[in-house]
């Protein structure tokens, strides 16, 4: 018995000999450590070797983790944080984001302007700035630059429009329509819509009955010093009314319409590889309007990659979708 309690003594002390005999060997300088220490996820370090692997200094305060490599603060949001596009400083905390993924501190929201054309933030880093319309319209440099400036220039989108359209089947008789260029305030006004910036074409029609014959003649109102591409989307959109008001006997629901409307638009500028065509199509299906958004994206699951007839048909023999 007392044997045995001499061994367990004996192999208790070599134990903690051999644990007083271990060293502790630097993370960063793989030599040993012989005074006070640092542990990071279970690795010591000299008090001086924990560095930031972008600028080499010690780190002694706050530090960053990314890829299992360490970053004081200052180094980590310069290399890793969104910067805001109105001030160009790191963000860390709340922002704002378009729905180009530009980001700007949440500060910054009462002195921001969106452009009433794009959606863009409007900045001088992303979109060199913008400029105000007499209508009240903020509009960015990048829309400003690409506008129609003259009738002449949107009665040849007109042409443009109605030729494409052509190929799928919708007729146009050109004589019928007349195109009016409106500013923000007279669109408004015209389509009782006194509210919306985001309205950019009205049609209004007439029809006079002859006999058994029906006569109609058409004003499409398109607004002014907008993009090509944006307006032969509208004008896209306002032909399918008109195609609807001269083809259709029945009335469609306001949802079908206007995301028929819609869909012509998308059906126009699909083939459109342009970075305006994308953005118009994104903006067609992330609007979050339940008749124009939300029809658009149910004429657009029902009737994408199909034959283009079935959706024609679709509106003749339906009035809701």
């Amino acid at each position: 018995m007392n044997i045995i309690k001499k061994l367990y003594i004996i192999l208790f002390l070599f134990v903690f000999s051999a644990l007083i005999a271990q060293t502790v060997k630097c993370n960063f300088c793989k030599k040993n450590i012989d005074a006070e220490y640092l542990v990071v996820d279970g690795n010591p370090y000299h008090n001086d070797h924990f560095k930031c692997a972008n600028c080499n200094k010690p780190i002694g305060g706050n530090y960053y983790s990314k890829d299992g490599r360490y970053f004081d603060n200052k180094c980590y949001e310069k290399l890793f944080l969104p910067k805001c596009a109105v001030c160009s400083t790191p963000i860390n905390g709340k922002y704002l984001v378009d729905s180009y993924g530009v980001k700007v501190h949440k500060y910054h929201e009462n002195k921001l302007n969106y452009c009433d054309n794009c959606n863009r933030i409007i900045s001088e880093k992303t979109t060199r700035g913008g400029v105000k319309y007499s209508d009240g319209r903020n509009i960015c440099k990048l829309c400003y630059n690409k506008k129609l400036n003259s009738y002449e220039e949107y009665t040849r989108s007109l042409d443009v429009v109605i030729n494409r359209l052509n190929n799928y089947g919708l007729r146009f008789n050109k004589s019928k329509i007349k195109l009016k260029i409106v500013d923000l305030n007279k669109l408004q006004q015209i389509s009782k819509n006194r509210y919306s910036k985001s309205i950019r074409g009205f049609t209004f029609t007439s029809i006079e009955v002859v006999g058994s014959k029906k006569i109609f003649q058409h004003t499409v109102y398109i607004l002014s010093r907008i993009p090509s591409k944006y307006a032969e989307s509208t004008i896209a959109h306002e032909l399918m009314h008109i195609w609807i008001s001269e083809n259709l006997e029945h009335k469609l629901s306001s949802q079908l319409e206007e995301g028929s409307c819609n869909y012509i638009s998308y059906t126009y500028l699909k083939s459109d590889y342009s970075s305006d065509a994308k953005d118009i199509i994104k903006q067609l299906y992330n609007n979050p309007d339940k008749i124009y958004g939300g029809g658009y994206r149910k004429v657009y699951e029902k009737f994408r990659g199909r034959d283009f007839n079935l959706f024609l048909n679709y509106l003749r023999k339906n009035t809701s979708i």
